[in-house]
């Protein structure tokens, strides 16, 4: 299947916040491929190469919007790692998530304390400074 050239934009966006577009082709494969190739267009190949915004820039709204929706935990993963791999320091994670205690509840700020704590825990990265 012949890949369009946002589709590949949006895969080479990817693999720079340390993603593989694989992963997310991979598993809708079988049952909505068209789904996996909008993510890879729309959200890596468009929204995420526009000017305005750099990649640590990025990162952050995007893990305060994922705190915010709630059950994210496999997003917000994803999207920890990509920001410590675009230069974010662990401190600013920590402290997006917390500033969005009075915007998102706690429920959805502990989790996600918790997933992003796996992720800082899995790169060696505890306790944070």
């Amino acid at each position: 299947m012949e890949r369009s050239a946002r589709f590949e934009r949006g895969a080479a966006r990817l693999a720079e916040m340390g993603g593989d577009i694989a992963n997310i082709t991979g598993p809708l494969a079988d049952v909505a491929p068209d789904l996996a190739t909008l993510v890879g267009e729309f959200a890596f190949g468009d929204l995420y190469t526009r000017p305005g915004l750099d990649l640590p820039q990025r990162q952050l709204v995007t893990i305060a919007a994922l705190v915010t929706l709630g059950d994210t935990e496999r997003q917000l993963r994803f999207h920890t790692h990509a920001a410590l791999d675009v230069g974010l320091k662990p401190s600013e994670i920590v402290e997006t998530v917390i500033h969005l205690l009075a915007f998102a509840g706690n429920p959805r700020v502990f989790n996600a304390m918790l997933t992003v704590k796996g992720v800082f825990a899995e790169r060696g990265l505890l306790p944070v400074e």
